[in-house]
């Protein structure tokens, strides 16, 4: 029972980087499909005397992707609704053109003013419109949750190494026979901490596995059922195969590092 204690006081910590580790992977993916559908529903309004095509505003900005001609009879209907045809032929000699400009990315809200100033610098653009507040408030919310989860991250980090590293010590002391005998025939310090290693690394593979489950389950199962439509329409972004490399490797690394560790510690302390 006491042994099942420790190995599950090693695991929860490494499963908790693990877990913060495919977190920032999801929201990053997350991230990159919820602004691609923000780019896509995003247009800059311009309203010109003169024609505008899409190799004229490229011309100022790389950044936009395509001019879209909005029909200026709808819009000449609408303003003349209910008033005589003369009255829209009058309107359209005088109606200047209306497009809407699509960006090839999601832009802050400094790059959309910086477009903004060199479209109106196109000779016979009279309005740009960019939407900034709008804009700019789904903007900072990416930011602040992204700025948020990454101190989240960062803090359960740090926190779960140090517990990884503890309960490396207390297994360095529960073998520190063996590898005194072992430092006594002259074994080099890394394979003194063979033993180590060894425990830790099947550990790892546990909370790499566990770790799985608990993902292909929430893919599988919660996102299906969930109640919160972006969610369900990226169900494809909350695991990917190549996250399950990943969460091992970085498992073997964190452990390595912890053995790392602790071995140099136990070698710096003279002997009493």
């Amino acid at each position: 029972m006491k042994s099942i204690k420790e190995h599950m006081m090693f695991i929860l910590p490494l499963m908790a980087m693990l877990i913060g580790v495919e977190f920032i992977l999801i929201f990053n993916r997350v991230t990159t499909s919820y602004e691609q559908k923000l780019k896509n529903e995003y247009a800059i309004l311009v309203v010109s005397k003169k024609q505008l095509s899409t190799p004229i505003a490229r011309g100022v900005s790389s950044k936009i992707d395509s001019v879209e001609a909005m029909n200026r009879e709808d819009i000449a209907k609408e303003v003349t609704s209910g008033m005589q045809d003369t009255a829209m032929v009058a309107i359209m000699k005088d109606l200047p053109y209306f497009y809407r400009i699509h960006l090839n990315r999601y832009l802050s809200l400094e790059e959309l003013k910086d477009i903004q100033a060199k479209l109106k610098g196109i000779d016979g653009v009279l309005n740009v419109e960019i939407f900034g507040e709008n804009y700019h408030s789904k903007h900072t919310m990416f930011r602040l949750v992204k700025l948020i989860l990454n101190i989240f991250i960062i803090m359960l980090f740090v926190v779960s190494i140090f517990l990884v590293v503890k309960q490396m010590e207390v297994w360095q002391l529960a073998h520190k026979d063996r590898m005194k005998i072992m430092e006594i025939f002259g074994a080099p310090m890394m394979l003194r901490s063979g033993i180590l290693f060894k425990i830790a690394f099947i550990d790892a593979i546990i909370a790499t596995l566990l770790n799985i489950g608990i993902f292909v389950y929430l893919n599988i199962s919660w996102a299906k059922s969930s109640d919160i439509n972006f969610i369900k329409e990226n169900q494809g972004a909350l695991i990917n195969v190549s996250d399950f490399i990943l969460m091992l490797f970085t498992a073997i690394v964190i452990v390595s590092v912890s053995v790392f560790i602790v071995a140099v510690q136990s070698s710096e302390v003279p002997e009493g």
